[in-house]
């Protein structure tokens, strides 16, 4: 639930001059949980960016970024954003609260009521579940692996419910609901995890699925994503750097840019040389 005094503050911009709404730029929203490399974050009005560490928090205002091949999650008090390689999101500093995806991927989840505006492209999003966004170029496309959103853009409102999705291109209307991309089989390692000595690089298969992948390395009990790759064909070679046992999964995504469901889990286990 949306703190009470975010909502009063947020209220009082809404009802006050434009010049009072600027007091609005700073307060902060959310907080950076989990950062796999660089993180950075640029605030209003600012042109340098400068390195987050876990605990740092979003504020209105804030542009945050993400490294090639790196990853970054966002607690807000309504709903998590997990931020995947080499994107870009934003906090504007205005009386109405909203994220907007400015570049990549980012998987939003809220369950339970309406999580806050997303902005992406010429689109906006409402709804409530769980939704993984992509942005590239002037293509947009959002798929809901749980809930129901609605996705607005040139006059035109789609609703897409769990297992469906939609793709706009710029100024164009929200094309019509279609089924996601199946998730991808064939994971090896699977069930059995590999050993692989610390400071080797684990290699992953699957059965390819689509136009590209997504792979997500995850904690053993927790769906915290720790690593995060977008990658065309297998396998990928990708190192873990802790000891211990991980899961991961990979998704497809098809030419329209619609992300489907994750796969089943597979195991790797690091160990010391």
């Amino acid at each position: 639930m949306v703190p009470l005094a975010l909502v009063a503050a947020l209220h009082l911009a809404a009802s006050a001059p434009a010049a009072a709404q600027k007091s609005a730029a700073g307060m902060t929203v959310a907080e950076l949980v989990w950062g796999d490399r660089p993180v950075e974050r640029t605030e209003e009005g600012a042109e340098s960016w400068r390195q987050l560490s876990e605990g740092d928090p979003l504020r209105t205002g804030d542009r945050l970024r993400t490294a090639s091949g790196g990853v970054a999650r966002l607690d807000f008090p309504w709903m998590a954003v997990t931020l995947g390689p080499s994107s870009v999101l934003s906090v504007p500093a205005s009386a109405v609260l909203s994220t907007v995806l400015e570049k990549g991927r980012a998987e939003f989840s809220g369950a339970g009521r309406d999580i806050v505006k997303i902005e992406v492209g010429e689109g906006e999003i409402r709804g409530g579940g769980r939704l993984v966004l992509w942005h590239e170029g002037e293509r947009t496309a959002a798929a809901a692996l749980d809930g129901a959103f609605r996705v607005r853009a040139a006059g035109k409102t789609v609703e897409i419910t769990a297992g469906q999705g939609t793709s706009m291109l710029a100024g164009q209307a929200p094309a019509a609901p279609s089924a996601l991309p199946d998730a991808p089989g064939g994971l090896v390692p699977g069930g059995d995890p590999a050993y692989v000595p610390s400071g080797k690089a684990a290699e992953l298969h699957w059965t390819p699925g689509g136009a590209a992948h997504h792979v997500e390395i995850l904690a053993l009990q927790r769906d915290d994503v720790l690593l995060a790759r977008n990658v065309g064909e297998p396998p990928l070679r990708i190192e873990i750097p802790w000891l211990g046992t991980y899961r991961w999964r990979v998704s497809a995504r098809d030419d329209r840019g619609l992300e489907g469901p994750p796969s089943a889990d597979g195991y790797v286990c690091v160990v010391e040389r």
